[in-house]
């Protein structure tokens, strides 16, 4: 679905030049599940816009579907760290703008954004504002607005961080159920382990700036029933800690 050929990338400015990326090689398959994890600063978020057609590489290759990825895609959602709602917008509005925006027609419009709004709990929240929602509502109507695009590849960078742990799981598995029932590729930055063990079919560990690929560890019980409380998911998860710390990054929660 997404790969990513020996991808390096560099920021210009005052200061100078700062590379960001260096040989950045990896895949996601379709309907995968891939995390990204790894030092603050590695550029986990920078490959993420790279993927969303936001950024360009300075070096090397980016392919969607075997085709050069050269900018923005319709089947491409991206989520962010701050969800990108629009606060003078309803919760109705948010979650339909981006059908808005294709000109898609009104009636199914509004029936498509109904159907995930009920879906995702938000539905008695229709005529409210993102600022009248609490974090974890705020989430689930980002995750609508893009939904609604019927989307084959996900990008989502630390879409949970500012949640507590008890919402956090709640959404992983929100993610989780979506994932598997509509049959899309995700690729979820995080800076926890216990999120991107949870979530991650493989998880990508990432090396300090200018970040490149130092492991790669194979989780195929992510997100199965019961997974949290299994000997395994205690053993990825400590797995993962320790190939973090052989990068420098001891902050993984």
């Amino acid at each position: 679905m997404l790969s990513f050929g020996n991808v390096s990338k560099w920021y210009r400015g005052g200061a100078g030049e700062v590379q960001a990326l260096d040989g950045l090689s990896f895949t996601v398959e379709r309907e995968e599940s891939l995390v990204l994890i790894g030092p603050s600063g590695c550029g986990k978020s920078t490959a993420l816009l790279l993927a969303a057609g936001l950024l360009a590489p300075d070096a090397g290759s980016i392919l969607i579907e075997g085709r050069a990825h050269s900018g923005p895609r319709l089947g491409t959602g991206l989520i962010l760290q701050d969800y990108g709602l629009l606060p003078w917008k309803t919760v109705f509005e948010n979650a339909t703008l981006g059908l808005r925006i294709r000109r898609y027609p009104r009636a199914p419009r509004e029936a498509e954004t109904r159907v995930l709004l009920e879906q995702l709990g938000l539905a008695e929240f229709a005529q409210s504002y993102p600022g009248e929602l609490s974090g974890g509502m705020r989430q689930r109507l980002a995750l609508a607005r893009v939904l609604a695009l019927d989307v084959d590849l996900l990008l989502m960078d630390e879409p949970l961080s500012a949640l507590d742990l008890e919402l956090r799981e709640a959404l992983q598995d929100l993610l989780l159920t979506q994932w598997r029932s509509r049959g899309y590729a995700q690729l979820i930055v995080t800076h926890s382990i216990d999120e991107a063990v949870y979530l991650g079919q493989r998880i990508l560990v990432m090396g300090p700036r200018p970040g490149t690929l130092v492991a790669e560890l194979s989780n195929p019980l992510a997100g199965s029933s019961g997974y949290r409380s299994c000997p395994e998911f205690f053993a990825r998860a400590s797995q993962l800690r320790s190939l973090l710390l052989t990068t420098g990054d001891a902050d993984g929660a």
